[in-house]
């Protein structure tokens, strides 16, 4: 699971001056126990009627559901990666693939 790798590397991201926050389609309680299950210490967010993820086009308006996608962000918030995760929740962008554009931000 991504969220367990990148808590793996969340030391090294915090070194670089980078952040890690994921988003998910459950509601409140579905993303406590998301952290709870997964032992992370960076938020979760809870996203259930999708009004950041339809702002970034990872929403299916079809079956009213979240997509799974990854993106990075910079310093201003604009998107500087993004890996279309497709249907297929075990397909998630290598963990040095993140780490290589981490340190791209780097001040």
């Amino acid at each position: 699971m991504q969220l367990g790798k990148l808590q793996e590397i969340l030391p090294e991201l915090q070194a670089l001056g980078v952040g890690i926050a994921a988003v998910s389609a459950d509601d409140l309680e579905g993303a406590k126990i998301m952290i709870e299950r997964t032992h992370v210490t960076f938020p979760i967010l809870s996203d259930p009627t999708g009004v950041m993820l339809k702002s970034w086009s990872r929403w299916d308006f079809g079956n009213g559901v979240g997509l799974a996608g990854t993106f990075i962000l910079g310093r201003d918030f604009a998107p500087v990666f993004f890996e279309d995760d497709g249907e297929r929740f075990y397909k998630r962008p290598r963990i040095d693939r993140v780490l290589d554009v981490a340190r791209t931000l780097a001040p």
